[in-house]
């Protein structure tokens, strides 16, 4: 196996095989690159037995072959190396592996085996969807943040996508905060739903341009999202989802306007002063303006800013987790944002000002403040 390529495609091509494969696994195959030259086309591949990652480009193939490749030295090297052209030989008879580049000569083994786990490359898609990669990222986006990472609650460690003829829906929560989106535009032929892991959709983020057009295709243990050089496959989670809509509240009455990063820029700068386990803040409504205060009653530290705001019903107190109100208000986009509430013991809907073919809706729990 021979073939020689320009250093930075192979970086990009490697930075995203790597980020799937373990750094340490029982299986050598799973520590490796996975690497497959057929004429001018060579092949990476990586997997962790879950998921399965292969990105294609174009190289001067010389030999045909395969090989797996220690996946840490391997990218480490290429990363390190300035723009040109690298020459990779495999003698098969050694497994003795030579890059060869215009700074020197770097000698590594290949693994035994110059197969991939049958297990991560099978799959039967029962349909498929087209769709931009702008539209299926911002709806990652807008819901990784809150997965849940209890691995006691499996089925919340992932995204909820439900596909209908009317548009897609994308729900995470954590028990702590939730959201849903909904997208109009995206539609499938028919009703699936699907619970992808927030690893998998982590690699979605930082595997495919924006501009890119992808393939979304998905069986009952399976998705996987793919262009013309990039391939990622998942199991789903095989779990049932909550009834995430019996919490989303229905009459919160009092409602509130206010500019998100007025709001985001108070909340960060108050928390400083929050209790480093509780990170409880106190918000106090009152007519056209907002109070946000911190009190950490052992260090002795206490802050409060007032923020003007449009809302005019009765007086409120209620307490959030500053981190959880600051990854809502970070994931808007909008200059305005909404925010209901009802009592202080029941939960807080955020929402930005309605895009187009969009809904967006964030929910956060309150938490009982101190006497």
């Amino acid at each position: 196996m021979k073939f020689s390529a320009q250093i930075k495609p192979l970086q990009e091509a490697l930075s995203k095989v790597i980020a799937v494969i373990p750094s340490k696994s029982t299986l050598a195959q799973l520590e490796s690159v996975h690497t497959e030259l057929k004429g001018n086309q060579l092949k990476l591949t990586g997997t962790d037995l879950e998921i399965t990652v292969s990105v294609a480009l174009e190289v001067s193939g010389k030999t045909d072959g395969s090989a797996n490749v220690p996946a840490r030295i391997f990218h480490e090297i290429v990363r390190a190396l300035p723009e040109g052209e690298i020459t990779f030989s495999l003698d098969p008879a050694t497994r003795r592996v030579q890059l060869q580049t215009s700074q020197g000569n770097y000698t590594l083994t290949a693994d035994d085996s110059a197969t991939i786990p049958q297990a991560a490359t099978e799959f039967k898609p029962d349909g498929s969807i087209k769709v931009a990669a702008e539209t299926i990222k911002r709806m990652i986006g807008k819901t990784l943040f809150a997965v849940s990472t209890d691995e006691l609650r499996p089925s919340m460690m992932g995204v909820l996508f439900q596909f209908s003829p009317e548009g897609t829906r994308a729900v995470s929560t954590d028990g702590h905060r939730l959201v849903r989106i909904l997208n109009s535009s995206l539609k499938a032929d028919n009703e699936v739903d699907v619970i992808i892991p927030s690893k998998a959709l982590g690699l979605v983020l930082k595997s495919f341009a924006d501009s890119e057009e992808l393939s979304l295709s998905f069986s009952n243990t399976q998705v996987e999202f793919k262009n013309a050089s990039t391939w990622i496959l998942s199991r789903l989670i095989d779990e049932r989802y909550p009834n995430y809509e019996a919490v989303i509240p229905r009459e919160n009455d009092k409602q509130l306007m206010i500019s998100k990063d007025a709001m985001l820029r108070s909340v960060k700068r108050v928390s400083i002063f929050a209790n480093t386990t509780t990170r409880q803040l106190k918000f106090q409504l009152a007519k056209d303006s907002m109070s946000i205060l911190a009190e950490n009653f052992d260090a002795g530290n206490e802050a409060r800013e007032l923020i003007p705001c449009d809302y005019g019903q009765d007086d409120l107190t209620i307490g959030f987790n500053g981190r959880f109100i600051e990854d809502a208000l970070s994931h808007l986009d909008t200059d305005d944002i909404t925010l209901k509430f009802s009592t202080p013991t029941r939960a807080a809907i955020v929402e930005p000002a309605q895009l187009p073919n969009e809904d967006l809706l964030m929910l956060v729990m309150p938490v009982r403040l101190n006497s």
